[in-house]
């Protein structure tokens, strides 16, 4: 087989698009961007104090990850390296509006219109900033790179939520502290005034137009395309089922601190991304999402069966570590295996699994629990995994087959 052309290096060097002034203003704008997202932890302690009943609350809350679910496929298209920087000035602009709207919610209706609003906002934000970073990335180092932006993902939800009840004492309140977040978020214009559009290097950043619509078909006729996006499907409902789940089981076998688990599990995530990073473009992304999925699945099924604090709490590991290595490779693969042209598309396509198993997997889990138990429910997410891994895994050979492309 024919080795893949690149245009950097295989080893990160001081003058690789890896360690551009770009590429870090762009870690840095993530990192603002998913900091006014983390700070809605305390949201639904908000909502209670609006006239607004109690039942409403889960549509409010859900709304903004519907309203991404159905406008990010579309918009997605129309993203390219050519005018992803004005778009994402756009986006980041009416996140900060947004942000200080939220103070002039007082019912149901109002609230609902913003969070609409607010999930637009953040769907045009986090596209055009993906297409950017994309183009910034060389095929050998895509695992190592995802596996980083991951991270820088993650910081804000591991370190803002445990401030912001000192946060709010200092600001005054919820909205103020949303108020305190928009300014920090202005810091994203500097940022972007060093970044071009259209940075990368040879045919990288040379599809410069919105895809059309025959394209798009013959982009999803891709069965490497279609498999993966079910594998990440399948990955993210498991993901959102222990999310959603694992407070209401934690009390039924009689362990009450459960976010020590995500706390654990976060933990596994970051550890394996810094520890692990450079092995994940040396070996099989494919075969390492397998081992993950199946390794994840042994978790769930320990699961099913825990019934000690300690047992429940070294699941928290062992899902950090399966959680930590197959996230980054699922987005690192359909990076590899799309043509340059259709990597915006299908990338952010790929980052919508994880909207639509969270949409989707709580109402499954429902059912389960409703009907069968805890028990079944995490021998549900064993068997999600596996099947997750077996389609990961057969996208290998057109990954391998991809990687002989001109990039």
């Amino acid at each position: 087989m024919a080795e893949p052309r690149s245009d950097t290096p295989s080893k990160a060097s001081p003058r690789s698009p890896v360690w551009s002034r770009q590429f870090i203003f762009l870690l840095a704008a993530t990192f603002l961007a998913y900091a006014n997202y983390s700070v809605f932890f305390l949201f639904y302690e908000y909502l209670t104090t609006l006239p607004i009943a109690t039942e409403w609350f889960g549509l409010i809350i859900g709304v903004f990850s519907g309203v991404s679910l159905l406008v990010r496929p579309v918009v997605s298209p129309f993203f390219h390296s050519g005018n992803a920087r004005k778009y994402l000035f756009i986006g980041n602009s009416l996140v900060i509006v947004t942000l200080l709207l939220y103070s002039l919610a007082g019912g149901l209706w109002s609230m609902l219109l913003i969070r609409v609003f607010h999930g637009l906002a953040f769907v045009v934000l986090g596209a055009a900033m993906m297409t950017l970073t994309l183009d910034l990335i060389p095929r050998e180092q895509s695992g190592r790179i995802f596996g980083l932006i991951s991270i820088v993902i993650l910081i804000p939800n591991t370190v803002i939520p445990p401030l912001l009840p000192a946060l709010g004492r200092l600001t005054g309140g919820f909205t103020e502290t949303l108020a305190l977040f928009a300014l920090l978020t202005v810091l994203v214009f500097p940022l972007l005034a060093g970044i071009r559009s259209g940075a990368g290097t040879g045919a990288e950043a040379a599809h410069k137009r919105a895809l059309t619509w025959p394209e798009i078909k013959a982009d999803l006729r891709n069965p490497a395309v279609l498999l993966l996006l079910v594998s990440m499907f399948l990955f993210y409902c498991g993901h959102a089922l222990i999310f959603f789940f694992l407070d209401p089981f934690g009390r039924h076998i009689g362990i009450t601190a459960t976010g020590f688990f995500l706390t654990l599990s976060t933990a596994g995530e970051i550890g394996v991304r810094v520890l692990a990073g450079s092995l994940f473009d040396r070996y099989p992304k494919a075969a390492l999402v397998l081992g993950a999925d199946l390794l994840l699945a042994l978790g769930y099924a320990l699961l099913a069966g825990a019934s000690s604090t300690g047992l429940f709490f070294t699941v928290g590991v062992i899902m950090g570590l399966g959680w930590g290595v197959a996230m980054p490779l699922f987005n690192a693969m359909m990076f590899d295996l799309s043509e340059p042209r259709f990597r915006p598309f299908n990338v952010n396509l790929g980052m919508q699994m994880f909207q639509a198993g969270f949409f989707f997997g709580p109402f499954m889990g429902a059912v389960v629990v409703a009907r069968l138990g805890f028990g079944w429910l995490f021998t549900l997410c064993a068997g999600l995994s596996v099947i997750s891994g077996v389609l990961a895994f057969m996208t290998g050979r057109a990954v391998s087959r991809d990687k002989g492309r001109d990039a």
